[in-house]
Order: structure tokens, then sequence, then C-alpha cells
């Protein structure tokens, strides 16, 4: 079996109580779970959440 370190990029739009970006990013790096589970051809061996703070205002804001 050959090892590999993947990189995975995740978009996640939240609805938040607290009023800036960098309280919303310590409380999901402090509190969150990211889960992935083994495949038949693939075990997960480790994860990290890597976040960074968004520099854009503008987010997409789906229509309900």
């Amino acid at each position: 079996m050959k090892y590999e370190t993947l990189f995975l990029m995740v978009r996640v739009v939240v609805h938040a109580d607290h009023t800036s970006s960098a309280e919303i990013v310590a409380e999901l790096e402090n509190q969150s779970t990211l889960v992935l589970t083994d495949t038949a051809n693939v075990n997960v061996l480790e994860t990290e959440i890597l976040i960074s703070r968004i520099r854009n205002a503008k987010v997409y804001k789906p229509k309900s």
C-alpha cells in the first residue's frame, strides 16, 4: 500500500452569533469535528483541520 498526503479544501457556510470571523474560526478550530472514514482501499491515518480567515466580505448566500 502506498502512503500519500492529500490536502482537502472544504467550503463551509455558517450562520453564527459571533460578530467577527476570528471568533467563528476560533470556535470551529476548538470544538468542531471532521470525520473521514476508511474505505475498502483507503485507510485514513491522520486528519487535521486547516482553516483560513475570510478575506473577502462577499459570501455567497443561498436562497431559502
